[in-house]
């Protein structure tokens, strides 16, 4: 598939219509890929996959399945948007070969911050037993770590190191999270008036606040 490529990130019930439809509901010359629809590719299932594990990641949602349809094009079809804008969770953006490698390194720190959260709650667990031994054996406390016993507590209820919340924001960042249309990468002459840009994005930011 040409670039730049976007990837639309749906609900795991979303009913589409036949990829028939899908396709006059874009530009003339707009190649469409739906997965487990469309004939698969290896290089798109990829691409899906390595998106859907950055979404999952960085919306907190481990376990969330979703739909995907990818499209050759600066813009979500408006006609896509007016049938199924409730069910869009988020639009990703791979715009060339380099960015798609860069979304590998992304990738890597991703997984180096699930490490990291899996040391931290070993670590929790470590520190944990090691209070209640000392405890048993001579009635103390642990009131000198305090800092430590705030960190793991902050842990506990649902605080991220500030790592954990860069790597987030560079993920959103790399792949153009929630942008319908790539201005950016439009011909000013394609460029739309301003007003309709901003009714654009503020029916985005409606149709994407759940997520």
């Amino acid at each position: 598939m040409k670039y730049p490529q976007g990837y639309i990130f749906l609900g795991e019930m979303t009913k589409l219509p036949p990829l028939a439809t899908l396709q006059a509901w874009f530009k003339s010359g707009t190649e469409i890929y739906v997965s487990g629809v469309s004939r698969k590719v290896k290089v798109m299932e990829e691409r899906i996959s390595k998106l859907a594990e950055i979404h999952r990641h960085t919306f907190k949602k481990s376990d969330f399945q979703m739909k995907c349809v990818a499209f050759s094009d600066t813009s979500v079809s408006t006609t896509f948007l007016l049938s199924h804008g409730a069910d869009v969770l988020k639009v990703y953006w791979i715009d060339s070969a380099e960015q798609d490698r860069e979304i590998n390194r992304v990738m890597r720190a991703i997984d180096n911050a699930q490490i990291l959260e899996h040391y931290i709650h070993e670590a929790r667990e470590t520190y944990t037993n090691l209070s209640k031994y000392i405890m048993g054996k001579t009635g103390a406390t642990l009131a000198g770590d305090a800092d430590i016993d705030r960190f793991f507590m902050g842990r506990m209820w649902g605080t991220t190191s500030e790592a954990e919340i860069h790597i987030r924001q560079i993920a959103k960042n790399e792949t153009r999270a929630g942008v319908l249309r790539r201005i950016d990468l439009e011909d000013y002459a394609q460029a739309v008036p301003i007003g309709m840009i901003a009714q654009t994005e503020l029916s985005a930011t409606t149709a994407h606040a759940r997520s």
